[in-house]
């Protein structure tokens, strides 16, 4: 076996017959190391306690009947007395005569603390005590894989304090850009919440039940286990051999992570579209290194779709609700973009295999879906009130007919219409026309009457 993989030895309890050094019989027991300064007979420890259930000293205990154990701090007692303490029958099974028969499984639940010395109280060290080396495995492998998980949380909510931080701040700036390279001050605006979606996939990927503890080491075990024909033997069967289920991974913190860097782009999605609507410049101007800003925007949106996916498959709620708003806001983000490039098809974006998302109409409807199961999910929970409040404002924003200001694009292509003809304005008196956009004009300026979805 591996270092650190959880013992399938069976413990003996039959005293060891080796022979000390001082030519008295081993007062510890079978499978153990052998300690040469413990002799009862000749030895200076007969003063010691080491029976817990009788007090009695080690003088006073028949090792025939009662053989020690000695841990690694140097402390020896009855394996009676320690056999208790550490737990020794939540891994072992025994037969109707006391001995240990079979093995538990171990991956049911985790184990509550590694157990220690009941006198020193220092932790029982791994491989220096052969007889619990499933139990102390077993609990430094649980402490670990806690460590690894509070680690994550931790890194997962920094990353969401940041986030909200960078958010309020790109909200508190202001919009308009100076003359320049629009691309460059776009990159220097999100330069933070780029490098925290950078930080945010990275952290994703470490928290994958590939990476984590557990599955590494169970993969040392299934490579290290081998056929008598030198064959190495299966993952599953090895467990199942050692009565060790492989534990369902919690994905919590990975989808979490993958929801931080989908909000982080949201976020400077949101931003550019602000601050390019705001200084009166065209989309059309490279920016946040996009070649064609709707190709990432789809992407993001497959990507997204797929997280919530996943953490529906998990019973992941709250952020199946919060990855759906950010759908939501980012389809919303599209459709202002298609508006202003109403030239642009999908046979120009060059995406990565069919999605469904191509089509406007798709994406459309595919956030409607997503925001109906979103709420009714609210509802099921009951107790996310303001996470309810953002999910019905996205719907009203999707249901139908609502008002919008003209951009600058529509407003030309209204002056164009209205003057167009061989008497100019008085040609079209009283008509009503169609802009390049589809959108029915009569006289300027007037509101327009847009789809839900755009």
């Amino acid at each position: 076996m591996p270092c650190a993989a959880i013992c399938d030895r069976l413990p003996c309890n039959e005293r060891c017959t080796k022979i000390l050094k001082c030519g008295h019989q081993c007062p510890s027991l079978c499978g153990e190391d052998c300690p040469n300064n413990l002799c009862q007979e000749c030895g200076d420890k007969g003063d010691a306690r080491v029976d817990f259930l009788e007090w009695k000293t080690y003088s006073e205990i028949s090792l025939d009947e009662t053989p020690i154990i000695v841990l690694g701090c140097g402390d020896f007692f009855t394996i009676e007395s320690v056999d208790g303490l550490v737990g020794l029958d939540e891994v072992y099974t025994r037969d109707k005569d006391g001995k240990f028969d079979g093995l538990r499984d171990v991956s049911s639940s985790l184990a509550s603390v590694i157990p220690s010395c009941p006198d020193c109280k220092q932790p029982i060290r791994q491989f220096v005590t052969k007889r619990y080396n499933r139990v102390i495995n077993r609990a430094v492998m649980d402490e670990t894989c806690k460590r690894f998980l509070i680690k994550g949380r931790t890194d997962l909510e920094g990353l969401e304090s940041r986030l909200t931080d960078i958010e309020d701040n790109l909200n508190s700036k202001q919009a308009l850009m100076a003359v320049g390279d629009t691309e460059l001050q776009l990159n220097a605006r999100h330069a933070a919440c780029a490098r925290l979606a950078t930080e945010a996939l990275a952290l994703s990927k470490a928290m994958e039940a590939e990476n984590q503890p557990m599955k590494r080491l169970m993969d040392a075990i299934s490579i290290y286990q081998k056929s008598p024909r030198g064959e190495v033997v299966s993952l599953s069967a090895r467990m199942e051999a050692m009565n060790i289920a492989t534990r369902e991974s919690d994905n919590q913190i990975t989808l979490g992570a993958r929801l931080i860097y989908t909000k982080s782009k949201e976020v400077m999605f949101s931003d550019a579209f602000r601050v390019i609507d705001s200084s009166g410049k065209t989309a059309t101007l490279p920016w946040l290194s996009f070649a064609k800003p709707s190709s990432t925007l789809i992407q993001v949106l497959k990507d997204c779709r797929d997280l919530i996916t996943q953490a529906n498959e998990g019973n992941f709620s709250r952020i199946v609700i919060t990855a759906t708003i950010s759908f939501a806001k980012i389809a919303q983000l599209d459709a202002w973009y298609h508006r202003s490039h109403p030239g642009e098809t999908t046979t120009d974006l060059h995406l990565k295999g069919k999605s469904g998302l191509e089509k406007l109409e798709d994406r459309f409807q595919t956030t409607r879906d997503l925001l109906a199961a979103a709420l009714k999910l609210c509802n099921e929970l009951g107790n996310c009130p303001e996470l309810q409040q953002k999910g019905q404002e996205m719907v009203r924003l999707y249901e139908g007919t609502r008002y919008e200001t003209v951009t600058l694009e529509e407003l030309q292509s209204i002056k164009t219409a209205m003057v167009s003809g061989r008497g100019g304005i008085a040609t079209h008196s009283g008509h009503w026309y169609n802009c390049v956009n589809g959108h029915p004009v009569s006289k300027f300026p007037i509101p327009r009457i847009v789809p839900s979805y755009l």
